[in-house]
């Protein structure tokens, strides 16, 4: 299990998070040269917990923002172990188990400048379905987050409509992450997709999923014209920092903090964490996207999601 990282709470006011999603072990193969195929290479090979939504409700609880997880992983001990090491991270998991299922797993490829590529298991079988929400998991909640992951498999996407239609109709905000650009494009069709996420109170973005999503390559542009979706787009540019947008509001930029990158994995998940835990705590956008890149630069800087 992780050791527990202390960072300063975002709010005193006891609002909870809700996170619903991925849930999967990520398995981070960093080579320490070229790799030579047919050969060895020297490198490292973590196992560490992961998954996309896990990942903004682990760093959510370490901010000490009250955090409720649900996910599904299979009755086996991988699925132990990943709920018990969510759980560390101060984050209350309510575990969908899957019996005589294997529990999911994440290949990330790291190279010598710290960038990452999946390969992702999207098996159907740890998807959640409709009949699996409980509306016991809205209860005390201020907020819910999402990723696209749970969007992307054909078997996930009423589940998701459920989901934000349970939010809504509590009016309690949600927020949105696309999650891969390369996904979106394979596997959904954008209209459908553009009509999912519309009702977000905040949609995170990087540069590709916001172009593919608008239509605009410039992030300004892509981040405007996605208004028409989410009321506040924050879009992730990495050394070029975040383009934020709000109805109503100017525009702004903002830098990133500067950091030695080790590994990019997981610091999208780190932004989403700080925006909407601050959101949630009633800092505007430009604090809570200040907090956001802080939280991103710390996660850049280590060998693992969280």
């Amino acid at each position: 299990m992780c050791a527990r990282r202390t960072i300063a709470a975002v709010s005193s006011v006891p609002k909870r998070l809700l996170c619903v999603g991925d849930l999967n072990a990520d398995i981070t193969v960093t080579a320490h040269a070229d790799v030579v195929p047919g050969s060895d290479t020297p490198g490292t090979v973590t196992l560490s917990g992961g998954g996309s939504a896990a990942n903004v409700a682990a760093w959510a609880g370490e901010s000490g923002c009250a955090t409720r997880f649900a996910g599904v992983v299979g009755d086996d001990p991988l699925g132990d172990y990943l709920v018990a090491e969510l759980a560390g991270h101060a984050v209350d998991v309510v575990a969908v188990r899957r019996a005589g299922v294997t529990s999911r797993a994440i290949a990330a490829l790291v190279g010598g400048d710290g960038n990452r590529s999946m390969v992702s298991d999207l098996d159907t079988a740890t998807v959640m379905l409709p009949d699996d929400v409980a509306t016991s998991w809205f209860d005390d909640v201020s907020w819910l987050h999402l990723t696209a992951y749970s969007y992307f498999p054909a078997t996930g996407r009423a589940t998701f409509r459920v989901l934000a239609d349970m939010a809504t109709e509590r009016s309690i905000p949600w927020s949105i992450d696309p999650s891969s650009s390369h996904m979106l494009a394979s596997e959904c069709e954008l209209d459908e997709v553009r009509h999912a996420f519309t009702g977000a109170a905040v949609m995170v973005p990087n540069h590709d999923e916001a172009a593919l999503l608008s239509g605009q390559d410039d992030p300004v542009a892509a981040s405007e014209r996605l208004l028409d979706l989410a009321e506040t787009v924050a879009v992730t540019c990495g050394a070029a920092g975040v383009v934020v947008a709000r109805r109503g509001s100017a525009t702004f930029s903002m830098d990133p903090v500067p950091v030695d990158l080790v590994n990019a994995l997981g610091c999208g998940d780190a932004f989403a964490a700080g925006f909407v835990t601050s959101r949630l705590g009633g800092s505007d956008d430009r604090s809570s996207a200040e907090r956001a890149v802080a939280l991103a630069a710390r996660v850049a800087a280590m060998p693992s999601a969280r």
